[in-house]
């Protein structure tokens, strides 16, 4: 009979800044005296600082599932469930990776076993430790609307050309100012990114952390209505299924408060609102702004292993067509690099629908069929059942998370070359 002491990998994990160091102490001096106690043995430990739970993008949990594949351990152990995920999806998927490696998730405060009851209790837990959540994000932003009605700083970055007072009030950075003047005038002058980073550059300004200016600094500047003295939060949309928000997408003006001098002005509101009429027509000259690319992140060239990414042919009068294409310049990859991109959406969708969709709760399940297609809901929601999709010269190869495990699904890569491709590279 074998008694060797069961292996032991200790997780701990704290949220936010606002917690101490000192919390990931207290959770490893109980995980070492509850292996003490039964006889286990601890051979590895892995810290998320300033972590959340809510989402699955923590380095050493993510080190941790992928080390449970060497089999050097036979138990995860965390102070309390809350550590190891407050949302349901990412606890069931993950502990099911664990279990396929042959690796129990133990808790030093919830003693759960393999009966009914403890599985009814575990999701019971999982259930208290998302609304827990939920209802802190929820209270947070009542404080948060609180210090915003009374034009107070609401934490994050105060922006080029601002700094924080004491009393948490926004005030003028000279120096910074002079550099956003600077950007709105070149900009209305017809000045390109490029030249507007160089200028500033040349003069000696840097970016509000500190950096050299890049073409890509100045999308939320030349946006920002702040800087007519308009305070302005709540703006950017909430964040998404997979727990990112897309700071340029706004919520519906009722949710937003806009508060006129509320804070110092920087620039005139004509200065501004020429400045918004410049950048919408410069977005509407451009196709790629009215086309939403679902597979975004998560489609992989098979040949070089580099992203693939949204592209739009246009030979006018004929029509354009869009694609996802290898990342990699053509001289360094051998793959085809155009793959047409409504058929391939369509194929990843109808596999979603067939294989994944039916094992997800009925929550999702009435979101996946009821949102819009070119949503960033549906996009994100779509994506949480993607693993990876990753197109070679001949075949296109999808794995899809399926009632908690990878599966493959493999396609021919003729099989996504529409009528209408063809017909459009005949003429050219």
């Amino acid at each position: 009979m074998d008694n060797k002491p069961l292996r032991v990998a200790c997780y701990a994990r704290y949220s936010t800044s606002m917690q101490r160091e000192e919390s990931i102490s207290a959770q490893l001096r109980a995980m070492k005296k509850f292996c003490a106690e039964n006889g286990w043995k601890i051979i590895a430990k892995y810290v998320d600082e300033a972590y959340s739970a809510t989402t699955d993008k923590r380095p050493q949990f993510q080190q941790m599932i992928a080390d449970s594949n060497k089999r050097e351990f036979d138990v995860v152990l965390v102070h309390k469930l809350d550590r190891f995920a407050r949302n349901r999806y990412d606890s069931s998927l993950y502990k099911q990776k664990l279990r396929k490696n042959g690796v129990k998730l133990c808790s030093v405060l919830e003693r759960l076993d393999n009966s009914p009851e403890s599985i009814l209790l575990e999701g019971l837990l999982e259930s208290i430790n998302e609304f827990y959540s939920a209802n802190l994000a929820r209270e947070s932003m009542k404080g948060m609307k609180e210090n915003a009605y009374k034009c107070l700083f609401n934490g994050g970055c105060p922006g080029l050309g601002y700094d924080i007072d004491e009393s948490q009030r926004y005030v003028i950075n000279e120096n910074e100012a002079k550099a956003v003047m600077l950007i709105f005038s070149m900009y209305l002058c017809d000045y390109t990114y490029q030249q507007i980073a160089d200028a500033l550059n040349a003069d000696g300004f840097l970016t509000k952390i500190g950096k050299p200016f890049t073409r890509n600094s100045f999308i939320e500047i030349l946006r920002n209505e702040k800087y007519t003295g308009v305070y302005v939060f709540n703006r950017s949309e909430a964040k998404g299924y997979d727990n990112k928000r897309n700071s340029h997408r706004n919520k519906s003006p009722e949710e937003i408060i806009r508060i006129e001098g509320g804070m110092p002005a920087i620039i005139s509101r004509e200065t501004w609102e020429a400045a918004q009429e410049k950048r919408i027509a410069h977005m509407h000259h451009s196709k790629h702004c009215n086309c939403v690319y679902l597979l975004s992140k998560v489609v992989v060239c098979g040949v070089c292993g580099k992203m693939m990414h949204g592209s739009i042919r246009l030979r006018p009068p004929l029509p354009s067509y869009h694609t996802y294409t290898c990342g990699t310049k053509k001289a360094d990859c051998d793959n085809p690099k155009a793959i047409e991109k409504n058929s391939l959406e369509q194929y990843i969708v109808a596999l979603v629908e067939k294989k994944c969709i039916t094992y997800a709760e009925p929550s999702l399940q009435a979101s996946f069929f009821s949102l819009g297609r070119d949503s960033l809901e549906f996009r994100t929601l779509l994506q949480r059942f993607i693993n990876r999709i990753v197109v070679f010269p001949e075949k296109v190869i999808v794995k899809l998370y399926v009632n908690g495990k990878v599966k493959s699904f493999r396609r021919e890569r003729r099989f996504f070359k529409t009528p209408s491709q063809r017909c459009f590279k005949d003429k050219i």
